[in-house]
């Protein structure tokens, strides 16, 4: 359409130009060095025109000449940066195919023609994954080319960390961090590798870092926070101020979660302050009711007479909860009431069958003389320990 357009305006400036010639022949007249050369005005149009066009033309070929080989050099540039394209894609498709010996002879090849960090990186994973060390780091090295890059030095720690060399994988990432120090591929990658060696202090001390930068949901982060306590907690030697400075130095929300709740009183019994664990849980249970919770406050020692009345105020509004039934006979059990652990842990297995449940009501029968009805409970719950099928893990008795 728009060449269309074009011709008719070019016909009509055309036919616009001879109608003028037309009405108006009019003379030209060129004197030169004495002589008169006369022209009709229409053909100095056509001569002037001509002129200017062969000039303009002879112009532009001459401009070509002088300029072939800038413009042959480009030429071969675009061509091998489309090769190193091609190349590119076929390495990362025969890398996506775990075709790697392909993949890193492709993508090799495409970085003779037109170099990338792209190139160097898919090389190195592929050679990563043909286990060739040496070949990997040589691509690395070339990748980031002696500058700390962040693609390339997060793909060389997790290389490194896949091979299990966590002390070259930290070495790695201490450039990033310098340069780094708040990216959130990166604060992930140091908390993994942290994870990984079991250096839960250092991951602590990297939580706020985690959090200010959003590198997890808050979700995700109570969590963590939650398990790095657990984990803490549960350390074979603590001394009561250690235990302390852990439980103090946790948020609010992860003080209230159960698995936080549990691993700290099971700290505190450790260091035999089982008045505090009561009164902790009598607390958390008042707020939250959970099997967990009931079931650690079984294990406490202390007073068994007196613990069991305060535990069964709670049958008032949980009468049919297995664990409280449970909790119930082991205190009941330890005050020496053997009738009564007896009532308590056989109502218990009997809303819920639990290898610890059958043994205690073992322990229960033998101390009442019923030697067939103990023998017969540990039977079951041997069975259901080794079935698979027990749904509360075995704890020890205290």
């Amino acid at each position: 359409m728009k060449l269309l357009i074009a011709v008719l305006a070019a016909l009509i400036c055309a036919v616009g130009i001879g109608h003028l010639i037309a009405t108006h022949p009019g003379i030209v007249a060129i004197s030169f060095e004495g002589k008169v050369v006369r022209l009709s005005l229409a053909l100095f149009v056509l001569l002037t025109l001509g002129g200017t066009i062969v000039t303009l033309a002879l112009l532009r070929w001459g401009w070509r000449l002088l300029t072939i080989r800038s413009r042959y050099r480009r030429w071969q540039r675009e061509r091998a940066r489309q090769r190193a394209q091609l190349a590119l894609n076929d390495g990362l498709l025969a890398l996506a195919a775990g075709d790697y010996a392909r993949a890193e002879k492709t993508l090799e090849r495409g970085a003779r023609w037109s170099a990338t960090p792209v190139h160097y990186l898919a090389a190195a994973q592929a050679a990563h994954a043909l286990n060739a060390p040496a070949r990997r780091d040589a691509y690395l090295a070339l990748a980031d080319d002696g500058e700390p890059n962040l693609a390339v030095g997060l793909r060389r720690a997790e290389m490194l960390m896949d091979q299990g060399e966590f002390g070259a994988a930290g070495t790695a990432l201490e450039p990033l961090v310098e340069r780094f120090g708040d990216s959130r591929q990166l604060l992930q990658l140091r908390h993994r590798l942290l994870a990984m060696q079991g250096r839960y202090d250092e991951v602590v001390a990297l939580l706020p870092a985690l959090r200010k930068y959003k590198v997890y949901a808050d979700a995700r982060l109570a969590e963590l926070e939650a398990e790095l306590a657990g984990r803490r907690l549960a350390q074979p030697v603590l001394t009561p101020a250690e235990v302390q400075q852990i439980w103090q130095g946790l948020s609010k929300g992860a003080r209230e979660q159960v698995p936080v709740l549990c691993a700290y009183g099971r700290a505190l019994l450790h260091l035999n302050a089982d008045d505090e664990v009561e009164s902790l849980l009598r607390k958390a249970l008042a707020k939250q009711w959970d099997a967990r919770l009931v079931a650690l406050y079984g294990e406490l020692d202390a007073a068994p007479s007196t613990l069991l009345g305060r535990a069964e105020v709670w049958l008032a509004t949980h009468p049919d909860d297995p664990q409280l039934l449970q909790t119930l006979g082991r205190l009941s059990y330890r005050a020496e009431l053997w009738g009564k652990a007896r009532e308590y842990l056989e109502a218990s297995v009997a809303r819920q069958p639990t290898a610890l449940g059958h043994r205690l009501l073992a322990d229960a029968y033998d101390k009442l003389g019923e030697s067939d009805l103990a023998r017969r409970a540990r039977a079951q719950g041997l069975d259901l320990a080794t079935s698979g099928n027990a749904t509360v893990t075995l704890l020890p008795a205290r």
